[in-house]
């Protein structure tokens, strides 16, 4: 099952394919990936792709930043950092989008061209892909290793996290999420969560287990998916994130925290603050 905009149930045909064209998933068919294709001779290539409308936000003394993307570029020189501008995120869009696709997300806030950016991109180029206000205080290398195909790290037992994502190339994960959030904004969805972390739950679930888990399925339901992960042998590997202090980047460290240009030290007041050093807005229009 999943849910519209208006809370009601409706079911979604299951369709699935590890082709994308233009952005676009287009084959259909009820099978879930076999581990081949999951498990093909790729590793995740080490890029880390970042959305910010400012390319020079490395250097601000922000704690989210210095806690964040600083330590992220700092404890990992051997991996590429890009950052992309909003410009940027328009253009590829354009370029990777059919036209009457890229048309259903023109217009739409910079969040929700992010949330479908972000998944083309790592479909076409792998990586990491990461939110800036994600603090960051672990090596990607002990994360994963030449076997890892995937990381999917679980939030509050809630849903699959959107703000992290990382991936070999040509994930039929990315694939079927894509092809989800097409799907519906043509079928009239709107909902920037349903369209975003919502549907990224339910493509997980589909092109790993055959059917649509809901977001906020409970622990009993989320300890059944870790243990299939652990077990499937696919080279996924997971981790049960408390954000934003426990993460599977991140573990508090009071003493070494770096309190840059800000007397602040709630993680959600920095946040506050950060975006409003940019003029920038919470998408949604809390503050």
């Amino acid at each position: 099952m999943i849910y519209n905009d208006n809370n009601n149930a409706s079911v979604e045909k299951s369709v699935y394919s590890p082709d994308l064209k233009s952005g676009v998933a287009r084959h259909g068919g009820s099978t879930p990936p076999t581990r081949t294709k999951i498990l093909n001779i790729m590793i995740i290539p080490k890029v880390v792709h970042i959305a910010w409308p400012d390319k020079e936000v490395i250097h601000n003394q922000s704690p989210i930043i210095l806690n964040g993307l600083r330590n992220l570029i700092d404890l990992n020189p051997a991996w590429n950092v890009i950052i992309y501008d909003d410009n940027e995120i328009d253009t590829y869009l354009k370029n990777n989008l059919d036209i009457s696709d890229y048309e259903l997300i023109k217009d739409k806030h910079i969040v929700e061209k992010s949330d479908l950016w972000r998944l083309i991109k790592l479909y076409y180029d792998g990586g990491l892909y990461v939110d800036i206000d994600r603090f960051c205080n672990v090596k990607l290398s002990d994360i994963i290793d030449e076997d890892t195909r995937c990381v999917l790290p679980i939030c509050l037992d809630w849903d699959f996290s959107q703000d992290f994502m990382l991936t070999i190339p040509n994930s039929p994960i990315m694939a079927k999420t894509i092809e989800m959030i097409l799907s519906r904004r043509k079928a009239g969805y709107t909902s920037t969560f349903l369209l975003g972390p919502q549907t990224y739950m339910h493509a997980i679930t589909l092109t790993l287990f055959g059917e649509i888990i809901n977001t906020d399925p409970g622990k009993e339901k989320f300890d059944e998916i870790r243990k299939t992960i652990l077990e499937c042998n696919l080279g996924i590997k997971t981790y049960n994130e408390f954000p934003p202090y426990d993460t599977i980047i991140y573990k508090h460290d009071k003493g070494n925290f770096k309190q840059g240009n800000s007397m602040l030290t709630d993680w959600e007041e920095l946040k506050k603050e950060f975006y409003a050093s940019y003029k920038l807005k919470h998408w949604t229009g809390e503050w």
